[in-house]
């Protein structure tokens, strides 16, 4: 099996796009968290290519769409609560592989 990775996810998709299809398609991760209007962070076994395929239709046309692996072990910011409640088990459980 595929190990989990983390990504950053921004997209800005066209305006015909609802927030349930988003949702849909972002349920297909392991996990997720919406930290900004545009911007999410999936833990996944999916490559980037694979997570281009889902998105793609969303952004285009006229949309933007970033795929960006990320390192959580290596962290610093100010967010809320959840947010760091939600990340530091997944990036304790990468430091730990």
């Amino acid at each position: 099996m595929a190990k989990a990775e983390l990504y950053n996810i921004y997209l800005k998709h066209k305006p015909s796009v609802t927030a349930e299809e988003i949702k849909k398609q972002m349920d297909l991760s392991l996990d997720w968290y919406k930290y900004a209007d545009q911007c999410w962070i999936v833990e996944t076994t999916s490559t980037p290519e694979k997570w281009l395929t889902r998105l793609k239709p969303l952004a285009e046309p006229g949309g933007f769409l970033f795929i960006c692996k990320i390192d959580a072990s290596v962290r610093q910011g100010w967010m809320a609560t959840s947010f760091w409640e939600w990340l530091k088990p997944k990036a304790e459980k990468k430091k730990s592989l």
